[in-house]
């Protein structure tokens, strides 16, 4: 690694300063930089610095023997110093305090999840607003006198106030996040948010499954920049974030595929980068839209409708106008999650195994495993209506060919054991 030429001191080592902001690099005395070489020849170790204007000196981090342990140490240093919170590392810390320090944390990429990666922005917003949620009385408590009681009595006060399950569970998750980040770093010695009772998730099961005929009149109702988003969910299995930032260098028209999730923010997990083949009406949607654009060689495919901040589309206003559109023409509407419940489901009736379903939705399989992802059949398949009369027709074919071949098999070994074998009956 590049790094400054070094500063002469009498002593056991010599610092320099590294390419990355604020990471130092303490090497030996006999290597070849603390006698005005260019090049390092020893193992040195890194550490953070950072200003505190508070106390008018620099901070600085343990050292390591990696400058990433150095530059992640460092930007969780630089979090709690920007919140004057580095007396954090005291027992008397706040809950309200831990909580800023973690959602900076989060940001800075520090805070890691369970599967050890770094929050997503929408992830993290969700983790502070939820921990918002808390009742005052805990959240001014010292962070390590925080007991399940308190935790458990806020989830009974959320219960008479009519707070669901499912944003009761989100809340005391992020408490358990909060106190996993806590515990990591010594500043909460258990975590009382673990053993808490919560009750069942209470969200109501997706039942809004449209036929294909009934989708195809319910897109030519809308515009065609309101109908492709929904096109893009049931046709091209593309979630919402998905769908904002789909760009036309990610789109094929000639080879009909399409690339969902390439950038970083946009996935749900590694399985959303995926390739997805273009349907005959979902290509006939985009190239309806390309024309409309002018042909394209980039772009959102999908545009804010109105002037936004976020240069994204607004998906919540685009399904309330389609709604109202449907309500008032007398059809049932339906949504973008929906029209994904409404995908997973076509695919499943068209034959299509459920792997290369589970891979066109976007869903993780667990390591280790190369079946189909359980939520693809459990939560997002579904059945049509007249489907099961089908089957019964399909069941009561293959009855009936079934037992015509073994009465035909039948009266071919009668008919052989009759007839002398010198003169074979053929059939």
């Amino acid at each position: 690694m590049k790094q400054s030429r070094a500063k002469r001191r009498p002593g056991r080592y010599v610092d320099t300063r590294t390419l990355h902001k604020g990471v130092h690099a303490r090497h030996r005395t006999s290597c070849s930089l603390a006698v005005g070489g260019e090049s390092c020849d020893c193992k040195p170790t890194y550490y953070g610095v950072v200003w505190d204007r508070s106390i008018g000196r620099n901070r600085r981090t343990q050292r390591t023997a990696k400058v990433s342990q150095a530059r992640r140490w460092r930007a969780e240093l630089l979090a709690m110093v920007r919140v004057n919170a580095i007396g954090a590392r005291r027992p008397d810390l706040e809950f309200d305090l831990a909580r800023k320090i973690f959602v900076a944390s989060c940001a800075e990429g520090v805070a890691l999840n369970k599967q050890g990666r770094s929050y997503k922005p929408k992830a993290i917003l969700n983790l502070d607003s939820s921990l918002r949620r808390l009742p005052d009385a805990l959240r001014r408590q010292r962070l390590i006198e925080v007991s399940r009681r308190d935790f458990q009595r806020a989830v009974d006060d959320f219960r008479r106030d009519g707070l669901s399950g499912s944003r009761i569970r989100s809340i005391i998750n992020s408490a358990r996040a909060l106190y996993r980040w806590a515990e990591d770093r010594e500043l909460a010695l258990a975590n009382p948010a673990a053993l808490v009772r919560l009750p069942v998730p209470d969200s109501v099961e997706r039942d809004r499954i449209a036929t294909p005929g009934e989708f195809a009149q319910l897109l030519r109702c809308l515009e065609p920049a309101e109908a492709l988003p929904f096109a893009l969910a049931a046709y091209g299995t593309a979630r919402s974030q998905e769908i904002r930032i789909l760009d036309w260098t990610q789109v094929d028209l000639d080879h009909r595929e399409m690339v969902l999730a390439d950038e970083e923010g946009a996935r749900k997990s590694r399985a959303a980068h995926r390739v997805v083949p273009l349907v005959r009406p979902l290509l006939c949607w985009l190239r309806v839209a390309w024309i409309a654009a002018g042909r394209p060689d980039e772009g959102r495919v999908c545009p804010p409708l109105r002037v936004s901040k976020s240069g994204m589309l607004a998906l919540g206003q685009l399904q309330k106008r389609a709604q109202r559109v449907w309500s008032d023409q007398g059809l049932e509407p339906v949504g973008l999650q929906d029209s994904r419940h409404t995908a997973a489901t076509w695919l499943d009736h068209a034959g299509v195994s459920p792997k290369v379903a589970s891979v066109m939705m976007g869903h993780q399989v667990p390591q280790g495993r190369y079946e189909a992802a359980p939520i693809t059949l459990r939560r997002y398949t579904h059945v049509l209506p007249g489907e099961l009369e089908r089957a019964r027709d399909l069941v009561d074919a293959f009855l009936e060919k079934r037992e015509r071949e073994e009465d035909e098999q039948a009266l071919c070994r009668k008919t052989a054991a009759t007839f002398p074998s010198t003169f074979p009956l053929t059939i």
